[in-house]
């Protein structure tokens, strides 16, 4: 049984003159093999960029993608080791290991039809007993 865990990441304040914020939820499901991020109930999210690697070894991703042209791509969801249409691998998908714990930096623009901000997120989750378990998040507009 795969349960579902959704997490929000606040992007706060820096949207310009416009004073906007812009909230965007992501639910991780899947099993340990290929483990899927829907973001935002399944709405599209402007994404340039993808690392994952084990947790205090990001000088050694197990995966990571990035937009071709270094453009932002909407995406309603990114499967792991599976390419994204608009998408080149920087670094093929590793096999996830049990008890694992893993870390995922992301990266693109918002959408917000006045002003395109770039965000950087940031989460770090494993899995046990079959299940995806979020530990810890961070989000952050420049």
């Amino acid at each position: 049984m795969t349960q579902r865990f959704a997490l929000l990441v606040g992007l706060s304040g820096l949207m310009g003159l416009s004073a906007c914020s812009a909230m965007m939820t992501f639910t991780l499901a899947g099993g340990l093999d290929r483990p899927e991020v829907t973001f935002d109930g399944g709405r599209k999210a402007c994404i340039s960029e993808l690392i994952v690697y084990e947790a205090n070894d990001a000088a050694a991703p197990l995966w990571s993608i990035e937009a071709e042209g270094r453009r932002c791509v909407m995406l309603r969801h990114v499967v792991y080791g599976q390419t994204p249409l608009g998408f080149s691998v920087l670094t093929p998908a590793a096999s996830l290991r049990p008890d694992g714990v893993y870390e995922a930096v992301g990266g693109g623009s918002t959408t917000h039809p006045l002003s395109k901000i770039p965000w950087r997120g940031y989460a770090r989750f494993h899995f046990r007993d079959g299940q995806w378990r979020i530990v810890e998040t961070e989000a952050e507009v420049p």
